[in-house]
């Protein structure tokens, strides 16, 4: 996070006062306190402020912002994130964008009813960046739970969707602003605990760093585990004992596998000599080894792997032969006539989907959605696909490379979805109370999703694409970017009614928010933790680090 402290800035700094930046006032600033900072009812919900930490590097000047989080889980709405204030006291677009994927992630973690939940923001003027995440998910806690915080404590890191706490730039210049406003504990992501000595270059631990300012130094892996330290364990996430899967479930989970690596094999076995053929054979060799140690999670989804690099393969090969008996011309009309096939079938398998809630118990409906977005994800695979071909002719490259997707959509629909929807439909559930109270569940929730993923993809737009125009880049780039598969599932989730549907349509709905809820958790997860923009549509994810995608997610 990063103070502007540009001309503009400075004067909505001082209050409308119209003078020179010389003569302004510092930035406001939000110092330690003694004991527990106690939210404060209002509205039917409580309002705190949390210390954010900034730093400009450019300038070298560092401070705490003090962020106003205000929530209620008795809203009126459902699941609003109101962000106009801070938009008005100058908050920029990354700031914004991470406001919300906070508001998001805290609803998810807190187990409040994520359909009642409001949210509101503020800060005391011009500032940026996304570094305050953690922090203001810290926020969203407290104000949603009542919850007290500690007044010697802050925080500085990035939030990930699935609540893991993200690494940040400006550390140094952070501790030293904790130092200065008296707080005592600093909590860092575990990626910067090992800071670089700009007059030495030499690496130092950020243990150590905090010891010589007077500051407790401590790493922090998740959300849930930063609050826990911000409230003294006062709430504390209680561990839940271990899920152990009903035996019916265990059984057909076992045959799947079974099921799987058979066709692993044979896929395997009409591949040509080659090295993806050896590790193909390598990965089937593990898989079998898991399954016969009893792992069988663990063997699926490496079978998972296999298979995929099979088919893949496969589908090369033929894209090559097609190639070389018609040209780029002939094998373009195949490509054409196989993606219009597996549109069909994906397109029947769903609408069939979608109907079959209504003779299952009650936490098979509520689960259905998540056996569906298999065939959501490749729905918007299909259109990404079909959007390249429309945008200009293909050369051999592109036929080769959108065989391969079409290989992974087609294997989705004919094994993954199958298999996830039979352990759906095997697992032990209540009877169902009717369709009313599902279809409101499933309203709600598909609210919260639809709305946490519009945040998420707000936040790489901002944060990553540094406000280019996604549409250009999705033009610009391959469907593995993922880029223009997030932006079918955003058109495709922008277009839910907020109305209450058939229970048929309501199933649908939320399957159009749990897609696009896991499409942007996945891009996120790897710009922000591993700095790669590739996903693995039609081909393994990029090995190689980008430094330039992961340093825009630690402004």
């Amino acid at each position: 996070m990063r103070r502007m402290l540009s001309m503009v800035a400075t004067v909505a700094l001082c209050a409308g006062v119209l003078v020179g930046a010389t003569a302004c006032s510092s930035p406001a600033s939000f110092t330690a306190s003694e004991g527990l900072r106690e939210p404060a009812a209002r509205d039917k919900g409580y309002e705190i402020t949390v210390p954010a930490l900034w730093a400009d590097d450019g300038a070298g000047t560092s401070g705490t912002e003090p962020a106003r989080i205000w929530a209620t889980k008795d809203g009126s709405a459902l699941f609003t994130i109101d962000l106009a204030d801070i938009k008005a006291q100058g908050a920029g677009a990354q700031w914004t964008a991470a406001s919300a994927a906070a508001a998001a992630v805290g609803s998810m973690v807190s187990g409040v009813n994520p359909g009642r939940v409001d949210v509101d923001f503020g800060v005391t003027g011009p500032i940026d960046g996304p570094s305050a995440g953690g922090i203001l998910t810290v926020g969203v806690l407290a104000a949603l739970l009542g919850a007290p915080i500690r007044g010697d404590m802050t925080m500085t890191g990035t939030i990930s969707p699935d609540g893991s706490i993200g690494p940040v730039g400006g550390v140094a210049l952070k501790l030293q602003a904790a130092a200065d406003q008296g707080y005592r504990t600093v909590l860092l992501p575990m990626a910067n605990m090992s800071l670089r000595n700009p007059e030495t270059n030499a690496v130092e631990s950020a243990d150590e760093v905090g010891k010589r300012l007077g500051l407790e130094v401590r790493s922090v892996g998740n959300v849930q585990e930063a609050f826990s330290l911000f409230t003294d364990d006062r709430f504390a996430y209680p561990s839940a004992p271990p899920f152990v899967l009903p035996p019916a479930v265990q059984e057909l989970s076992a045959r799947q596998v079974t099921a799987l690596l058979t066709l692993l094999a044979d896929e395997a076995a009409a591949l040509p000599a080659n090295q993806v053929t050896d590790a193909v054979s390598g990965l089937l060799d593990r898989a079998t080894s898991a399954a016969e140690s009893g792992q069988v999670a663990t063997s699926y989804g490496i079978g998972m792997q296999g298979l995929n690099m099979a088919v893949r393969e496969g589908a090369s090969v033929n894209a090559q032969a097609q190639l070389a008996a018609s040209g780029v011309t002939g094998a373009t009309v195949w490509l054409t006539d196989w993606l219009k096939r597996s549109t069909a079938s994906n397109s029947a398998a769903l609408t069939q989907g979608v109907q079959l809630g209504a003779a299952m118990g009650y936490e098979q409906q509520l689960t259905l959605p998540n056996a569906l977005s298999w065939l959501a994800y490749n729905d918007s695979i299909l259109q990404s696909v079909q959007q390249q071909i429309d945008a200009g002719a293909l050369d051999a490259a592109g036929i080769d490379r959108y065989a391969r997707i079409l290989a992974d959509v087609d294997t989705a629909i004919d094994v993954y979805y199958p298999d996830q929807l039979a352990i759906v439909q095997a697992a032990p559930a209540q009877p169902s109370p009717g369709a009313g109270p599902v279809t409101a569940y499933l309203s709600d929730y598909t609210t919260f999703l639809a709305r946490a993923g519009k945040a998420q993809q707000d936040y790489v737009q901002q944060v990553v694409m540094r406000g280019q125009d996604p549409a250009v880049l999705a033009r610009e780039n391959d469907v593995g970017l993922l880029l223009p598969v997030v932006l079918n599932l955003s058109a495709a989730a922008a277009a839910i009614p907020s109305n209450r549907d058939s229970l048929p349509d309501e199933v649908l709905q939320a399957t159009v928010a749990v897609t696009y809820y896991i499409a942007t958790t996945s891009l996120i997860a790897a710009v922000q933790n591993f700095g790669v923009d590739q996903f693995g549509i039609g081909a393994d994810p990029t090995a190689v680090q980008q430094p330039e995608v992961l340093l825009a997610s630690m402004s």
